[in-house]
């Protein structure tokens, strides 16, 4: 998650007043100001008053700097009502699947839920699904220093904008005129001397609406963010080794200790648990030999002894660790690799550059036009772990993987002869295999080895063009319309080197071209024969054309009532490849790792819609809408919504709003090519008991493969919004809003639990599922072997339920002389989320649930901030307090109790349990609090200073071994506890 750096009490609900932008700047980098009605997002209507009966919150970009926000991604991640199923850009570094986006989840439906539009408009989607299923827009390809204001509607929105305004809407809208010239730098750095960041923006605007009749501004931005490493954090952040990390077993009270995950690392209890490792591998090769059987027949060695471990850690194993298990023994000299201190990564690094050439013309007394075009580009790279020999390639559209550790029929070994054929080596046509210690013997080598070299690297690289021309005014007597055009495109490339393809593995064993004795002797052609650089392309198209037209049809006590009418077309597509598909040549002719991960669609969505505004007297309004949508393939909604608002006295107001919505089946869902990720599970524990308790069913990764399915029908929702603004004195304001969000006909991957049962009960498959056994265990070769992939398709079924209160407190007080202090306190209470299916109830909040669809970061009861500014017109001095509340560690969807860590942690392994499997490790995450500051001077009219200290106090990430989006903190609610005390110093100059 993006350092939460945004005073977010400013997005509490507020009446007009504390909503108000600080001091305008200095002329020359001021907008200007009109007094004209403007349309609120939410409402087809345009109106003088931002006060009505729905949630809505405006941001300015004022405010954004005055707390030190650098992007509207950090803007956005900080919101307190943004919150399970939020999608970081660090997350990229975790193997995320929409790799280099950010993506916003009001309410914690996640980011399909939520509707980001500019200006109005939607936005072309992500072409990468976050999480291999759901659409989004991504918020790092908002043009941030062009940004006049965020306005989010924290309510159900479908009567007005379509599908997926199911939690909230999001608006960014951009300035229309800007003058002069504007320069922005600032450069950060952590307190530990790394995550450097740098960025710039320079404006130049011409012209004046109110003079001249038109303004035309141009932008372009600049921003560069180091990667972060996990070796530069303490512990635990920064090793495989949590041996240290100790309890008591709930079994016998004896103590237990985390595994040492260290390869070939030694546990607290003196245990060598690689035997139980039949993938163990380091980047110092390690051989051991097969005899004519197939069976091994000696220890595992060093394939070259005299040249040791080289970088890595030298052990000697003693008598006992050597033959943990007789029947997969090992040499005395082995080598330590530690992943995570090696080649963990916490943040990846980004660039990104846009520009932006924006017009306005007051084409008329009544009416303007505009145009705009923005390029923005976006990179992301982040490095991986050595890709591993011995490994299994994701099931592909066929279902057929192909397989070279040990236990499967294509088990990887270095032959006896190598030749130039590459097949049927013998001593005729080939010679001993140079890399084989045991040719000479007749015997072939098993090999466990990870590339030693360049790491595997991903770049992410998008660029994003979108156009947008429109024009809006009245005529007659009180007729207002507006006509829009947009259209978006965004291209990504993915380029990922340093991962194994398969057939060229079994070429360089086949012909002994690669040389495994001396890794580093490797020339860069044949490294790059080994492991191809894979170029996947992907694209995501919208065009939109939508016009509206309202009319104030005659007076009623309290004002006039309106009714707006409007239509929209716009088409939409993915083409999204899959990088790793089945190929016509075999199954070897893919790659190791690389998600085959895609989908193929396009569709055009017809729309209609309308509002009525009814203030039937002074104190009441009544507001109805509706929206029919249809598309192309096949489904159709009607989306109403009715809403009021009631003033009894000027200090009170009470507002309500109820709505139906719905969510669009994703292109991923109906479309999507298999998409493996992964949880840790436990197995069953009659299952552990026949393998002897061994870590082999233990908290370890299994994959989830899933497939699109044609003829879903779209999500439904439910909204209830009600709530209070009271303002008992000019410069003091509170609201509260209670929420309730219902969603049915849930858009869900098949309940693969009973694939599970059936397989450990030795029952036959359900029909719709494919169940992938893992290879054998090595201590317990001939007993039933672990799941590896379950694969199945998505349905209709479920329903969720959320609710919970919005609340803010707004004070705004002058203080003489023109200073002013500003004081907000915004938070959101999740009373309850639960999830059914099939008559079961699951409760998520307060714990890691839902945990499969927000990659573990769970629903914490509590999210808040406070923040005072003191504002004295030559300085700025702002303080934020940012809180998330602790949560339980267990999560209902993977088969969890809440309330029951214990019986949780034994039967799921979530949470994360020590080394006997039973005993969870931590029952509960902390809260975590952090404190921002950012001071502001202005040296002159024109040129002005600021400095920034994210989390001052250096608060740690809270310890979280269960969640899988960081490793043993979650960054969804505790990144800047990771990054830790952070600097930054800007300047703003305008002329």
């Amino acid at each position: 998650m993006a350092t939460t750096l945004l005073a977010a009490g400013l997005f509490g609900s507020v009446p007009a007043l504390a909503q108000a932008a600080p001091d305008a700047p200095p002329p020359a980098q001021a907008e200007t100001k009109s007094s004209e009605p403007i349309i609120v997002t939410g409402s087809l209507l345009r109106r003088k008053e931002t006060d009505g009966a729905l949630p809505i919150t405006s941001l300015s970009s004022s405010q954004l700097q005055d707390r030190g926000i650098n992007t509207i991604a950090d803007a956005l991640q900080s919101l307190a009502n943004n919150n399970a199923g939020a999608l970081p850009t660090s997350f990229s570094a975790n193997g995320a699947f929409a790799a280099g986006a950010s993506g916003a989840s009001l309410r914690g439906l996640t980011t399909s839920s939520t509707l980001v539009l500019f200006d109005g408009l939607r936005a072309a989607y992500y072409p990468l699904a976050d999480d291999g299923t759901r659409n989004f827009v991504d918020l790092n390809t908002i043009p941030d220093a062009i940004v006049d204001r965020i306005e989010v509607l924290k309510d159900g929105a479908s009567s007005t904008y379509g599908a997926d305004a199911v939690a909230g809407v999001i608006n960014i809208i951009i300035k229309k005129e800007i003058k002069g010239f504007h320069a922005d730098v600032s450069a950060g750095i952590s307190g530990k001397s790394d995550a450097a960041e740098r960025r710039a923006s320079l404006t130049y605007g011409y012209g004046d609406l109110v003079e001249r009749g038109f303004n035309v501004y141009v932008n372009a931005e600049y921003q560069k963010n180091d990667a972060l490493l996990n070796r530069d954090r303490g512990f635990p952040y920064n090793t495989s080794d949590l041996s240290s990390l100790c309890g008591t077993s709930v079994t016998d009270g004896s103590r237990t200790c985390r595994t040492n995950n260290v390869t070939n690392g030694i546990q607290a209890d003196g245990s060598f648990l690689t035997p139980g490792n039949p993938t163990f591998a380091t980047t110092v090769p390690v051989v051991r030999p097969i005899d004519a059987t197939g069976m091994p027949a000696g220890a595992f060695q060093l394939l070259n002894p005299a040249a040791g471990c080289g970088a890595l850690r030298p052990v000697t194993l003693t008598p006992d660790q050597q033959n943990t298990d007789p029947a997969n023994p090992f040499a005395a000299q082995q080598c330590q690799q530690d992943n995570v201190a090696q080649y963990g990564v916490i943040s990846p690094s980004q660039e990104r550059f846009g520009a932006t050439v924006h017009l306005t013309v007051q084409t008329g007394d009544n009416s303007k036009a505009y145009a705009l075009f923005t390029y923005y580009q976006n990179r992301v790279e982040s490095t991986g772990t050595p890709a591993n020999v011995l490994n299994i390639t994701p099931p592909a559209a066929s279902g057929v993987t192909y397989d070279t550790r040990p236990g499967s029929s294509t088990l990887l070994t270095l032959p006896v002869y190598v030749c130039a054929a590459r097949a049927n080596c013998s001593a005729a046509n080939g010679t001993l295999n140079p890399n084989n210690p045991f040719a000479a013997a007749g015997q072939t080598a098993e090999l466990h080895y990870m590339l030693a070299g360049p790491l595997p690297d991903t770049i992410t690289f998008s660029r994003t063009y979108r156009g947008a021309a429109g024009i809006t005014g009245s005529f007659g007597k009180d007729w207002d319309y507006t006509l829009d055009l947009t259209g978006m495109r965004t291209d990504l490339t993915q380029t990922t080197t340093g991962q194994i393809f398969v057939q060229h593995l079994l070429d360089v064993v086949a012909d002994g071209s690669y040389n495994f004795v001396d890794p580093a002797a490797n020339s860069a052609q044949i490294r790059d024969y080994l492991t191809p650089t894979n170029v996947n392309r992907s694209n995501s198209q919208l065009f939109q054309a939508q016009a509206s037209l309202s009319h104030a049809f005659f007076t009623l006590p309290g004002g006039d009532l309106q009714v707006g009418v409007g239509g929209s077309v716009r088409y939409e597509s993915i083409t999204a490849r899959s990088a790793n598909p089945d190929s016509p040549q075999g199954p070897t002719y893919r790659y190791f790792i690389i998600n085959p991960v895609g989908a193929i669609g396009h569709r055009t969505v017809a729309s209609a819609y309308f509002e009525a505004d009814a203030p039937v007297f002074k104190q009441l309004d009544l507001n109805v809408g509706g929206r029919y949508d249809h598309y192309s393939s096949g489904q159709s909604a009607f989306s109403p919504k009715f809403s009021a608002r009631f003033t009894p006295i000027p200090e009170i107001a009470l507002r309500g709003a109820y709505s139906r919505g719905f969510r669009i089946p994703s292109f991923a869902e109906s479309n999507g090519l298999p998409t493996t990720g992964f949880i840790t599970v436990n197995a069953p524990a009659d299952f552990q008991a026949q393998h002897g308790n061994n870590t082999y069913g233990q908290n370890y990764y299994l994959g989830l493969t899933t497939t699109g399915t044609q003829g879903l029908q779209p999500e439904k929702s439910r909204n209830f919004t009600g709530g209070v603004v009271l303002t008992p004195k000019p410069w003091l304001s509170f609201t509260a809003d209670y929420f309730d969000i219902k969603k049915t006909n849930l858009i869900v991957g098949a309940d693969y639990s009973t694939a599970i049962n059936a397989y450990y009960a030795g029952q036959p498959i359900p029909a719709g599922f494919v169940v992938t056994p893992d290879v054998a265990d090595p201590q317990y070769p001939n007993a039933k072997p672990r799941i590896q992939f379950i694969q199945y398709g998505f349905v209709n079924a479920n329903s969720l339920k959320i609710n919970g209160v919005d609340f803010s407190a707004n004070a705004r007080i002058p203080l003489g002389h023109g200073a002013r202090l500003t004081s907000s306190l915004s938070g959101t209470y999740v009373i309850k989320y639960t999830q059914n299916v099939g008559g079961s109830i699951q409760r998520f909040d307060g714990t890691l649930g839902p945990y499969v669809i927000t990659s573990a970061s769970g629903t914490p009861k509590w999210k808040g901030n406070w923040q005072t500014t003191l504002d004295t017109q030559r300085f700025t001095f702002t303080t934020t307090v940012n809180y998330v509340s602790g949560y339980e560690g267990v999560a209902e969807d993977v088969g969890g109790t809440r309330g029951d860590c214990f019986g949780s942690a034994a039967n799921t392994g979530v949470p994360t349990t020590y080394r006997d499997g039973v005993t969870p490790v931590a029952c509960r995450t902390g809260s975590f609090i952090d404190v921002d500051m950012v001071g502001t001077i202005k040296v002159n009219d024109r040129f002005l200073l600021d400095a920034t200290v994210l989390n001052v106090f250096g608060a740690k990430a809270p310890y979280d071994p269960t969640t899988y989006g960081g490793y043993q903190y979650n960054p969804a609610w505790a990144n800047s506890g990771i990054v830790g005390r952070y600097f930054r110093m800007g300047a703003r100059v305008n002329f």
